[in-house]
């Protein structure tokens, strides 16, 4: 459980993660309704070398081993502005991408077994939140190769190919919000938050970056984390970035109330998010932290 939170809480970060696994053998945690199935389900199902027989077993096999991939080559230095470098840094960052579209294909059809056999839904709270953290995993790996708005220093040109992967996610991220209950949404689990505004903060980057008006899926990324504000400071928090920064969308990146790092997509979300959570204890009345309600009102 350890590597799994490791894992997950420092995608994109320079935070040493050692070597993970999981013995084949392993006994990864099971739905207590499968107890009660003839046979033994255990036995039959697995995506790779791994057997799973819940939906968290579905996302401690994802943490433990896809995960750890990203964090070895994010942490890999290349110098973007030697070409030969360059190529093969999108030659790795494409086997890893294939890697984890494969894992996600083997993650669909594993859902769709338990939900026939424990009458369960697709909404199950361990689903969402796997299926957000892979999502996580493509922006993260991919977003510093985005286009950027004008005030932030430009060091290698945009990659059409990792935007397209990254816009994928978000969207598909983005479509699992908006089919959550508002209670679903209310209790869901804290990492979740964090894919949530790692996607809110891509769209407005990007969009910012082509001159557009921020994506309809945003408002439903935003809604998201008012409600789940009732509960988790960190929502509040993160909201009211993500609702200033759509406020200022028109505003250049020079003058915008917002720290300059939130528009550069060479930070990653984890690694700002301390500077972000000191601004929202010190932005101006009107939009502080302490201005959001602890109540749904959109």
């Amino acid at each position: 459980m350890t590597e799994v939170l490791d894992n997950i809480s420092t995608i994109g970060t320079n935070h040493d993660i050692q070597s993970s696994h999981i013995a084949p053998n392993s006994a990864l945690p099971c739905s207590d309704s499968l107890w009660a199935l003839p046979g033994s389900a255990i036995d039959e199902w697995s995506i790779g070398q791994y057997r799973y027989s819940s939906s968290f077993a579905l996302c401690i096999i994802l943490s433990v081993t896809e995960l750890h991939k990203i964090h070895q080559f994010l942490q890999t230095p290349c110098d973007m502005n030697d070409l030969e470098k360059m190529y093969e840094w999108q030659t790795g960052a494409q086997r890893i991408d294939e890697s984890l579209t494969m894992w996600r294909e083997d993650f669909v059809a594993a859902v769709f077994r338990l939900i026939n056999a424990e009458s369960s839904h697709e909404m199950e709270p361990y689903v969402v939140l796997t299926n957000c953290v892979l999502n996580t995993a493509v922006i993260t790996l991919f977003q510093a190769r985005s286009p950027c708005p004008a005030g932030i220093d430009k060091t290698t040109e945009p990659w059409s190919y990792a935007t397209t992967r990254c816009v994928y996610a978000c969207e598909n991220m983005a479509h699992k919000i908006r089919r959550m209950s508002e209670d679903e949404t209310r209790n869901c689990n804290p990492h979740l938050l964090y894919s949530i505004f790692v996607a809110a903060r891509f769209y407005i980057v990007y969009s910012k970056a082509l001159d557009a008006d921020v994506p309809i899926n945003l408002h439903s990324l935003a809604f998201a984390l008012r409600t789940a504000s009732v509960r988790w400071p960190l929502a509040r928090c993160c909201e009211t970035v993500i609702r200033t920064a759509v406020a200022e969308h028109r505003t250049p990146v020079e003058t915008s109330s917002l720290p300059k790092e939130f528009y550069d997509l060479r930070y990653s979300s984890v690694e700002i998010l301390d500077i972000l959570l000191t601004w929202t204890q010190n932005c101006p009345p009107g939009m502080g932290i302490c201005d959001i309600g602890t109540e749904n009102t959109e």
